[in-house]
């Protein structure tokens, strides 16, 4: 089949917008063809890299074209709605940004967007699914190894975020009128979203408290723990931080079960199992799975779009990543339980 023709839209997220772009130059099945970003150095930088001749400052100039057949969009979540509403209506494939909006009315108008022109939409906090770690637990919830689910609790400890990788800076990161929050949803959309698809439900209450520990001058939170309650019963705590120190960086998450548990420990970079059936009796310690390899969301990207794959995630998983982490605020804001917005579709 023909090769797919990528365009990179927007450097604000680089952590997830770089590698993909290496990912899809790395690829014979795309192409990118073009990097659009505000500071043109920077979209200059990500060209060569990738061996990419066209550059622009606009992103209309390529969600416009009819040359380009699908779209990164890696834009702050108060102008990533916007491209994406534009590239669906274009007819383009997305892979977007975390969260896919800053409000819900704009994500449902991405939503409405993506849907009516039938296009193929990976949200950023989903692709993670893909990644091994992820698909041996969704195996052994899916196996009934763990029995049911109970219980969950994730962990990510992380400096401040950079603008640029070498730039401090948190720019955007930090900007509540740019984004929904700070440290807490920076890495929580992506634990929120592993646990509705490895629990098959939704989020039906959630609460917490954010603070600022290290960083008391920063106008979003560095630090922010929620415990969430799932339509089937389970109680998951999640815990996100920007305030480890230099190479404090760690995540980890225990899920039990009424059979089993799994724990993958993040400073030890080992998985510890709790079963009982061959060859696992017990506690039994075992290496990880490798980590997430970013570049390999592409393979499935490509496969949905050719029809050859049903996708691990769709637009509707970013609406409801979006929904239960502004009930969260919420929630802050309240000192109250909150539930998250219902979908209107």
């Amino acid at each position: 089949m023909a090769v797919i023709r990528v365009a990179l839209v927007g450097l604000d997220h680089w952590y997830s917008a770089i590698p993909l772009a290496e990912g899809v130059a790395a690829r014979d099945t795309v192409r990118l063809v073009g990097i659009a970003d505000a500071e043109p150095e920077r979209a200059a930088e990500v060209a060569r890299r990738c061996g990419v001749d066209r550059v622009e400052t606009q992103w209309a100039a390529l969600v416009e074209d009819p040359g380009v057949d699908a779209v990164l969009s890696f834009l702050s979540p108060d102008r990533n709605a916007e491209v994406c509403q534009a590239a669906a209506a274009a007819g383009k494939h997305i892979i977007s940004t975390k969260p896919m909006a800053r409000t819900l009315a704009d994500a449902t108008a991405v939503v409405d967007a993506v849907r009516s022109a039938g296009v193929c939409f990976l949200p950023a906090e989903s692709r993670q699914r893909l990644g091994p770690r992820s698909q041996f637990l969704k195996s052994w919830v899916e196996q009934g190894r763990l029995g049911r689910l109970a219980s969950a609790t994730q962990t990510i400890w992380a400096g401040l975020p950079r603008r640029w990788p070498d730039d401090p800076d948190p720019g955007w990161f930090a900007d509540p009128a740019r984004t929904v929050g700070g440290a807490w949803i920076d890495h929580s959309v992506y634990q929120l979203d592993t646990l509705r698809w490895l629990l098959g439900e939704e989020v039906v209450s959630i609460t917490g408290t954010v603070g600022n520990v290290r960083h008391p001058d920063l106008p979003v939170e560095d630090i922010g723990v929620a415990v969430v309650t799932f339509s089937g019963g389970a109680i998951a705590t999640l815990e996100d931080t920007w305030t480890a120190p230099d190479g404090g960086f760690q995540m980890s998450g225990t899920y039990v079960g009424s059979e089993g548990a799994v724990r993958v420990d993040g400073i030890e970079k080992r998985t510890h199992v709790l079963a009982d059936f061959p060859p696992f009796q017990g506690w039994i310690q075992t290496a990880t799975p490798a980590g997430h390899d970013q570049a390999a969301d592409i393979d499935h990207w490509v496969a949905v779009i050719r029809e050859e794959a049903e996708p691990i995630a769709t637009v509707a998983d970013g609406w409801r990543n979006l929904a239960a982490c502004l009930a969260f605020y919420d929630a802050v804001r309240t000192g109250q339980h909150a539930t998250p917005e219902v979908a209107p579709w």
